[in-house]
């Protein structure tokens, strides 16, 4: 099996199943992960729209109180090497989501991805872009 890129940008929902730890295997999976990014042997990416999304369901969906949410998002981006990408391609997430039947959010993350990046997510949605690559973390700790 081929090595990929240490490289991954973190997706919402990996984010709120550790927080939320509402499905045990997920949460676990993602433990091992934040670990590898911990330790060094992944490199980290986020965005504010990652940001944006995790605020609103932890704060809206789960009822989690403010400063817990804040807090969350603190130890998230003072991960090991924790970059977070601010820059968005409007243009290019119109044409996705015109021809892909996915959120616009989404479709601005796919844009935002560092060249050999790995989306870790457990969306499904994003296996509809055929240009971006998508594990869930399970997938891509076996695959390290």
């Amino acid at each position: 099996m081929n090595k990929i890129s240490n490289k991954i940008f973190i997706d919402t929902s990996v984010i709120i199943r550790f927080l939320t730890r509402d499905d045990e295997k997920k949460y676990h999976s993602c433990v091992q992960l934040f670990t590898q990014i911990e330790v060094g042997r992944l490199r980290p990416y986020i965005s504010n729209i990652v940001i944006i999304e995790v605020i609103f369901v932890l704060n809206r969906l789960y009822q989690f109180p403010k400063k817990a949410v804040l807090e969350a998002i603190d130890k998230l981006l003072k991960l090991r090497n924790m970059t977070v990408i601010e820059k968005t391609d409007s243009k290019r997430s119109l044409e996705l989501f015109s021809q892909i039947n996915i959120k616009f959010q989404d479709c601005l993350i796919a844009t935002q991805l560092p060249i050999n990046c790995t989306l870790v997510t457990y969306d499904q949605e994003f296996k509809k872009i055929k240009q971006i690559s998508s594990l869930t973390p399970s997938e891509l700790i076996e695959k390290q």
